[in-house]
């Protein structure tokens, strides 16, 4: 699971029009596995549907919304399916945490732009909901937050009065009046989430009025309390409810032993395919695995999870849809999951061994 967004995907996104541009990119982000410097979304399937379908599991909104967002973050070269790994991949994203000090040439200086932390509260419906100038703004809002300089500052200020202001960039806009009234609306209304310090600022202040009224001070919580990695677990596990019962079933029988981060990822895995039987079976290989290193001491143990899980389902995915073809079978039948796992059972031994380390070395 990734937890960071990439700020030259945000200076793309943020000059959009499309009004939940900002939440599917976060979704995708949120879905997406980072294994190995790469940001995977596992479908095996380039129909725009099948992510279509897992993005709206978390966005409540309509499926040709989804779909025109998708296509335009397609356009931006932000997201494009890859056939080798068949995956949807977030283009890009491992520059976020390179330092503009190590890169090479400018090329590589360039897209050295950083990272702004995802908030917990990007996932509630009020932020769903908000206006799309209002998304921007509390987007802006943590990446200053989260930039170097943000320590130097205790809260937000502005003066929508100051030429060339990036407020104003960020309400696309040139009309003070206009970016004015929306700050005005937006401290309002979101009163429980923004602490105004305006006037206090104002009355320190000894312009005139009709200067001062266009400075504003603020705090919001929601955004200067970063998220950390165990509220990111709990996010995870609170989406994903069924997957987690079964990977406790399967770790508690095998009586072995896993961090909550390392349950994290074996959910994350598994979260994006439609077809039980193949999480179970993902799960069982994963936990078989662990056995191995644990209990019996027969096994290295596993460098990367998050590598060996994607390497693990490609490889499954790819053993049932062998089966299908072979077996000239109707996927969307309810009995075929049934008919897959008697195929694995009467199997004495099944080598997918080979398979899983062809597919992770794919990853690296």
């Amino acid at each position: 699971m990734a937890t960071k967004m990439y700020n030259s995907h945000l200076s793309k996104i943020l000059s959009c029009n499309e009004y939940y541009i900002l939440d599917t990119y976060i979704n995708l982000v949120h879905i997406s596995s980072e294994v190995n410097d790469k940001y995977l979304i596992q479908t095996f399937s380039d129909k725009m549907s099948d992510l279509i379908n897992l993005i709206r599991k978390n966005l409540n909104v309509s499926y040709k919304t989804v779909f025109n967002c998708l296509e335009k973050l397609i356009n931006l070269n932000i997201l494009n399916y890859d056939d080798t790994l068949n995956c949807w991949i977030l283009k890009d994203m491992e520059n976020m945490t390179k330092a503009k000090t190590e890169a090479l040439d400018f090329e590589a200086s360039y897209t050295a732009t950083g990272y702004t932390n995802i908030r917990k509260f990007f996932f509630f419906e009020e932020f769903t909901f908000m206006k799309a100038r209002e998304k921007r703004l509390l987007i802006y809002m943590s990446q200053l937050k989260d930039s170097k300089k943000s320590a130097f500052h205790t809260g937000f200020s502005m003066n929508l009065l100051k030429p060339n202001s990036s407020w104003l960039n960020v309400l696309k806009t040139k009309s003070k009046y206009y970016a004015k009234y929306t700050i005005c609306k937006m401290l309002s209304t979101y009163s429980e989430l923004f602490e105004d310090n305006s006037d206090t600022l104002r009355e320190k202040d000894y312009s005139p009025e009709r200067i001062k009224n266009f400075k504003f001070a603020f705090d919001c919580k929601a955004i200067k309390d970063k998220t950390n990695e165990d509220t990111y677990i709990e996010l995870v596990i609170a989406k994903n409810p069924k997957e987690y019962e079964l990977v406790m079933d399967k770790i508690r029988f095998a009586q072995i032993t896993l961090s909550k981060k390392l349950i994290m990822h074996l959910i994350r895995a598994i979260a994006n395919l439609k077809e039980w039987f193949l999480k179970e079976r993902i799960v069982q290989l994963i936990v078989n695995k662990y056995r191995a290193i644990q209990i019996h001491k027969s096994r290295e143990n596993i460098k990367s999870l998050p590598a060996y899980a994607a390497a693990v389902v490609k490889s499954v995915v790819g053993e049932y849809k062998n089966f299908i073809n072979n077996k000239n079978l109707n996927k969307n039948s309810y009995e075929t999951g049934e008919y897959f796992n008697h195929y694995i059972d009467d199997k004495l031994y099944i080598n997918i061994t080979e398979t899983i380390n062809k597919n992770l070395a794919l990853l690296f």
